[in-house]
C-alpha cells in the first residue's frame, strides 16, 4: 500500500500580494506607455478628418459657384462673432440648386439642413473636429479688407503673403486646428501653427 505523500498542497489560483502589486506595476507602465500612443492616433485621425472635411466643403463652394455664378459672400450675415462662417451656411444651405446639398451628408439634419453639432439650431455653424468654427473669406472680402470676431480671436482677417492674399480669386477656408488658435491658415510645417486650410502658405 503506497504511503501518503508528505508533500505540501499546491496552490490554485491564489496570488500573493507581492504578485498582485507587480502585476498592477507592470499594468501601470504599460498605461503610461501606450496612452500617448493612443492621444497621437486619436489627434492624426481628427486631423485627417478635418482635412477631409475642408476638402469636401470646398468642392461644395466651388459647385454652388457652378450654380450661381458667385462664390459664397462672407458679408450675407449680420456682422458679429463668426460672421464669415454663418455667411457661408446661409449660402450653402439654401435649397435649389442643381448641386444641392453642398456640404457632406454629416453636416445636415433629418430635414436636410446644416446642423451644428453644438447643438444651437438658431444658430448652425461648420464646425471642425474639435468643434471650433471653421474661418471663411470670399475674395470681395479680401479686397474690402473685411475682418470679423472669431471665438477667443479679435479681427481674423484674410490670410495675405509678401505677393498678396491667397487664393485671390476664389476664396480661403480653414480650421484653427487641435490648439483652436487663429494662426491666419498657417499649418502644421509652421512652428508653433496647426490650422489647416484650403489654400498652402508659400511664405
Amino acid at each position: 500500500m503506497p504511503r501518503p505523500s508528505s508533500a505540501p498542497a499546491s496552490r490554485h489560483g491564489a496570488f500573493t500580494l507581492l504578485e498582485l502589486l507587480a502585476v498592477m506595476g507592470i499594468m501601470a507602465i504599460l498605461v503610461a506607455i501606450l496612452f500617448p500612443a493612443f492621444a497621437a492616433i486619436r489627434r492624426n485621425q481628427k486631423i485627417k478628418r478635418t482635412r477631409a472635411a475642408i476638402e469636401a466643403i470646398a468642392s461644395g463652394v466651388e459647385a454652388y459657384r457652378n450654380d450661381y455664378g458667385l462664390y459664397p459672400p462672407a458679408e450675407l450675415a449680420d456682422a458679429g462673432l463668426n460672421r464669415g462662417n454663418r455667411s457661408l451656411v446661409m449660402a450653402l444651405d439654401v435649397r435649389g440648386g442643381r448641386s444641392w446639398p453642398y456640404v457632406p451628408t454629416a453636416f445636415l439634419d433629418a430635414d436636410g439642413h446644416i446642423e451644428d453639432p453644438d447643438g444651437d439650431p438658431t444658430d448652425p455653424l461648420l464646425r471642425d473636429e474639435w468643434e471650433h468654427p471653421l474661418i471663411y473669406f470670399d475674395t470681395s472680402v479680401m479686397k474690402d479688407g473685411l475682418t470679423h470676431d472669431y471665438t477667443g480671436n479679435a479681427d481674423v482677417a484674410p490670410a495675405k503673403g509678401p505677393t498678396g492674399f491667397y487664393n485671390f480669386g476664389r476664396f480661403q477656408l480653414w480650421s484653427c486646428g487641435v490648439n483652436g488658435r487663429n494662426d491666419g491658415g498657417r499649418d502644421l510645417h509652421t512652428e508653433g501653427a496647426d490650422d489647416l486650410a484650403n489654400f498652402v502658405l508659400d511664405d
